[in-house]
């Protein structure tokens, strides 16, 4: 397989001969998609966080009532 190489200008700068059995093969579209959506995940920054229970505005009720549910006690949605 023979590809043409051009410079930026568009003049031809020669020829370079591929291997067919790498070049000459038709592309998946799985592994595609997968490193598009990894080079995607990799360019987000990292900065985010979820927020926690103090930082959430919720109502002063209690989340669930106080005995039978076999979980700890809790007060209120909001506390830490």
């Amino acid at each position: 397989m023979d590809l043409k190489i051009s410079t930026l200008g568009g003049e031809d700068a020669g020829k370079v001969k591929l291997s067919e059995e790498i070049f000459g093969l038709d592309p998946r579209e799985d592994i595609l998609q997968r490193v598009v959506r990894w080079q995607l995940a990799k360019k987000q920054q990292g900065t985010h966080k979820t927020k926690g229970r103090a930082e959430i505005a919720r109502t002063g009720a209690k989340m669930y009532k106080q005995k039978g549910t076999g979980r700890a006690r809790h007060h209120s949605a909001p506390a830490p």
